[in-house]
């Protein structure tokens, strides 16, 4: 039997459910706690207040948090990206292999 589309004989076995449990996790506890990082941060420099040692930590913290926050949602969105660009040059990936959709 020949593979029709690219992942298939993922389906159906353990590979199929950890790529949705990592992308479940990823989901359900990054955006979360990224949030609550970027909202620490920005609170510490709220309460800096002049003090330059203490915006510059707090600097640093936002755009690192904003960093994260940027990464997850590359990888939330990055399998859509994919699937569009191999669409688009005539390669299929199997529904099993999608997470997230």
């Amino acid at each position: 039997m020949a593979q029709t589309t690219i992942g298939d004989t993922y389906c159906g076995t353990s590979v199929e459910g950890l790529l949705d449990v990592t992308f479940g996790a990823l989901v359900g506890l990054g955006l979360p706690a990224t949030m609550f990082y970027v909202g620490r941060s920005g609170l510490s420099y709220m309460r800096a207040s002049g003090n330059p040692n203490q915006q510059n930590e707090a600097r640093k913290d936002l755009i690192l948090s904003m960093t994260g926050f940027g990464v997850i949602l590359l990888a939330i969105v990055s399998p859509e990206l994919i699937d569009k660009f191999a669409s688009a040059a005539s390669v299929q990936f199997s529904d099993c292999v999608k997470p997230l959709s």
